[in-house]
């Protein structure tokens, strides 16, 4: 009991003070060491702590198609390292961390995003330099390190109580989800998924019960299949700036189909179907929309959705695209966040326990960056309370300009008005020309909201 009520505390001071840091999540010396000791509690896990949030926030999806994106962040501690055996990024490395794979709740027709589904922590032994990647193989798919993705997925599925199940549940992920094992592991849960290609498989000729081969007799792969395809529908779409890429509209060629991916030839488990039907969709840009050196947008995406149209077809990219909000939570997270990797915790697991405590901040944020358009179902008193709300009223006449373009342009009591209020607060200047408000100026706003509230509650 004394363990669920810090873990109720810290999460409070997480989703209103926005950081990692112990000393400053407490209101005192005592708070900062009941947090210290709950999170290297040796009773305190990533998997309790999530059991104990959905406990506490349940989610009730029953009616619903949601999605559950996932996606694995690094977490590098090579600066400060000497803190105890956190393990190793990488197998082949000596950088010091561990990976971060949660799994994110998304709400199909709109992309809102619902709550932190599950997380799975994984690190590496140290480095052995008689290991190859023949011995890597031969591992069961529970020992592999992708088997993260089967698990955070379904740890997300299984926290939701039977009477509040989605009526469809589609899991995403980007290449790194290409898993032969974990496609089949679909199927038997009956989950659908959207999944980003890695590999030119192999094809499955069910008539003849082989491989499938060309006319000259080689082996017929998917990516030439896919060559031989007609293009179905082109059209344009804007593209946001990444770390490899420019912001800029590109022209795309959409083609898609059904094939029969084969099983792997040397894949260990025998007991899994010799093949596998999928729908393929292409998206490829046009060379004359590429900016400059750039790599062309080129995605190859396997569905287990029906696509016989090109109204499927775009609705498989749009919900690829979505799964991208996923990098948000990891920048939010990070140094310009909540800065996990600058937390002074010593212990692996008790930097654990804390990075699942800043994924359920994290994804809060990203709440309320994707709520700025008034656009996703969320109502206010679910991340507000009346007295915040009445808060986010007064600060609302103080911010707001003379001219109409300056007024904040949602109706009051609504989740998009408060997050208008919130940007305002983190550096925005509140006009609909500008970009739209990111991650970290909500967090910006949000703690700067959370002081003002201190100073609120005093004068009531």
């Amino acid at each position: 009991m004394r363990l669920n009520r810090v873990f109720s505390d810290m999460v409070d001071a997480v989703s209103t003070k926005f950081t990692l840091v112990l000393r400053q999540l407490g209101e005192d010396r005592k708070d900062e060491v009941a947090n210290g000791r709950f999170i290297n509690n040796e009773k305190v896990t990533p998997q309790k702590i999530m059991n104990h949030y959905h406990d506490t926030y349940p989610f009730d999806f029953k009616g619903k198609h949601i999605l559950i994106a996932g996606d694995t962040t690094t977490n590098s501690f090579a600066l400060n390292a000497n803190r105890g055996l956190l393990g190793f990024i990488k197998s082949k490395t000596t950088i010091s961390g561990f990976d971060l794979h949660p799994a994110i709740y998304m709400d199909a027709n709109s992309g809102s995003c619902y709550g932190l589904g599950g997380i799975s922590v994984r690190k590496a032994d140290p480095p052995d330099p008689d290991a190859g990647r023949h011995d890597y193989q031969k591992l069961p798919f529970e020992e592999k390190d992708r088997y993260k993705w089967y698990s955070s997925f379904e740890q997300a599925t299984s926290q939701i109580s039977d009477d509040a199940q989605a009526d469809t549940y589609t899991i995403m992920g980007d290449r790194d989800a290409d898993i032969y094992d974990l496609l089949c592991r679909c199927k038997t849960k009956n989950w659908q998924h959207v999944v980003r290609s890695s590999h030119n498989r192999l094809l499955w000729d069910v008539e003849n019960n082989c491989i499938k081969k060309h006319a000259n007799g080689k082996n017929d792969k998917l990516h030439s299949t896919i060559k031989r395809w007609m293009v179905e529908h082109t059209y344009t779409l804007k593209l946001p700036k990444t770390d490899k890429r420019t912001a800029h509209e590109a022209k795309l060629d959409l083609k898609f189909g059904q094939v029969n991916i084969a099983r792997p030839r040397t894949h260990i488990d025998e007991t899994l179907p010799q093949y596998m039907p999928v729908y393929v969709v292409e998206a490829k840009e046009q060379a004359q929309t590429v900016v400059g050196e750039e790599k062309p947008v080129h995605w190859i995406i396997l569905t287990s959705h029906p696509v016989t149209n090109i109204e499927q077809a775009l609705q498989i990219i749009e919900w690829y695209r979505w799964r991208w909000v996923i990098e948000q939570v990891f920048r939010t997270l990070k140094s310009k966040g909540l800065d996990l990797e600058g937390s002074e915790v010593e212990s692996y697991e008790g930097l654990v326990n804390l990075a699942t405590l800043g994924l359920i901040g994290a994804v809060l944020i990203l709440q309320l960056v994707q709520a700025r358009d008034g656009k996703t179902q969320q109502k206010i008193n679910e991340l507000f309370n009346e007295t915040e709300q009445q808060c986010l009223l007064q600060l609302n006449q103080k911010l707001e300009g003379r001219t109409q373009k300056s007024k904040n342009p949602h109706p009051p009591y609504t989740l998009a008005f408060a997050v208008w209020v919130i940007a305002r607060l983190g550096g925005w200047k509140g006009y609909q020309c500008e970009r739209p408000p990111g991650p970290i100026t909500m967090l910006k706003g949000l703690t700067r909201f959370y002081h003002i509230m201190e100073g609120y509650w005093l004068l009531l």
